[in-house]
């Protein structure tokens, strides 16, 4: 995946709201509610069927259901796994029955569809994100919260009632706050969604939602890059060529005499000046930033690779390869290597191929002997073979 398709795919969902319109305006500013939109992209991400994607699913998500209920008159039911799409309904009619909402956690590839865009979000945002389903009978409510992370939501199935706080979003970070209180709703707008309706709510807004209609949506959450990770990024980086920011807390690099310890003050305000000094480098904080992305991309989960003729070796520099749907990579050059990370991989790559690796990464689809750089047939089929191998080149199937 390169950015131009991530931005494709995640204008398809947006659409018909401009996606430049939405990252310049509306991005972590303030609530968006596209309502009786033509139908788009997003009603499509689990398939025809949302509620048979689901369930046919039963086996991954049943034993991992949890719940929520604005005021528990009784217990909630105990996941557990189940013997088929069936008896998985059945668990979550128990939990409807009690006034509960199923949330099934961890939803991102539960189609294909959704992976893709999510993949391709995460690609914009340079963060991961993450995918929790809400399935909700009719009457059921939830607490007044707010969430910890930018959220887009897609009503799936059914309909629902959104109660959305009129103050500005926080912007809350991912942890409580010191002396951070239950946020109160206050003045609020009420928003009713139907099927193929999208919201987005930044984080730290605060809601609560009522199912007018038996309910399925998608919370589709991720936090962009703040300005507080784009600075721990930069720490991250020059710690990397700066030993003594790697010494414990309270240590000399040099002890001066037995038992003498640094000021731990003056250690900290040396880092600190050390990292203000750097930091006038604009080249610095381009590579730290870019080293922040490939840890990132690195974190996320492997490729999967499945044996099949699109994954077998290739054997000819006119055979025809193409990304795989979720891949997505950063190439950094050292002064004496190259640092390829990808979905759950780093590899360290020869010099001398750079020319070749940026033209993999940056074309989706290519012929092999289309590689260049100054390499033999041989080198072109060992970079082929080791990215097929590693999940993120495919063989592209022949026309029959």
């Amino acid at each position: 995946m390169i950015l131009s398709e991530a931005q494709k795919i995640v204008a398809d969902v947006l659409g018909p709201y401009p996606m430049t319109e939405f990252f310049d305006q509306v991005f972590g500013r303030k609530p968006l509610a596209l309502l009786n939109q033509p139908a788009t992209q997003r009603q499509l991400l689990l398939g025809e069927s949302p509620k048979t994607a689901i369930l046919q699913s039963y086996a991954k998500y049943a034993a991992n259901l949890t719940c929520h209920i604005d005021k528990p008159l009784v217990p909630p039911p105990v996941p557990h796994a189940v013997s088929d799409a069936a008896a998985f309904a059945g668990l979550i009619a128990q939990y409807h029955q009690t006034g509960y909402t199923v949330r099934i956690p961890e939803v991102t590839d539960i189609s294909p569809q959704l992976s893709r865009f999510t993949r391709a979000l995460e690609f914009i945002v340079q963060n991961p994100v993450g995918v929790v389903i809400f399935w909700s009978a009719t009457g059921a409510r939830a607490p007044v919260h707010h969430d910890e992370v930018d959220v887009i939501v897609i009503q799936l199935q059914g309909s629902k009632r959104w109660f959305i706080s009129d103050e500005p979003p926080t912007l809350s970070n991912n942890w409580t706050g010191l002396g951070e209180q239950p946020p109160v709703l206050g003045r609020h707008r009420i928003i009713d969604v139907q099927e193929g309706d999208l919201l987005y709510l930044p984080r730290g807004t605060a809601h609560t939602v009522e199912s007018t209609g038996e309910s399925i949506h998608l919370s589709i959450g991720f936090v962009p890059v703040t300005v507080r990770e784009a600075i721990a990024a930069a720490l991250d980086f020059l710690s990397d060529l700066d030993k003594p920011l790697r010494l414990n807390l309270g240590q000399l690099e040099q002890p001066a005499a037995s038992g003498s310890v640094a000021p731990i003050p003056q250690q900290i305000r040396h880092g600190i000046e050390k990292l203000r000094n750097i930091c006038q480098s604009e080249q610095f904080l381009q590579d730290a930033l870019n080293f922040r992305t490939a840890k990132m991309i690195q974190k996320l989960p492997k490729l999967t690779v499945e044996r099949t003729e699109t994954t077998a070796a290739a054997t000819s520099v006119l055979q025809q390869v193409r990304h795989h749907p979720l891949a997505i990579a950063q190439l950094m050059a050292t002064p004496h290597i190259l640092d390829f990370r990808q979905p759950g991989k780093q590899n360290l790559i020869h010099l001398g191929v750079e020319r070749s690796m940026r033209f993999i990464i940056n074309t989706p689809q290519f012929t092999i002997r289309e590689i260049p750089g100054d390499i033999g047939d041989d080198v072109r089929l060992a970079l082929v073979n080791k990215m097929l191998t590693d999940g993120y080149l495919q063989l592209t199937p022949p026309i029959v």
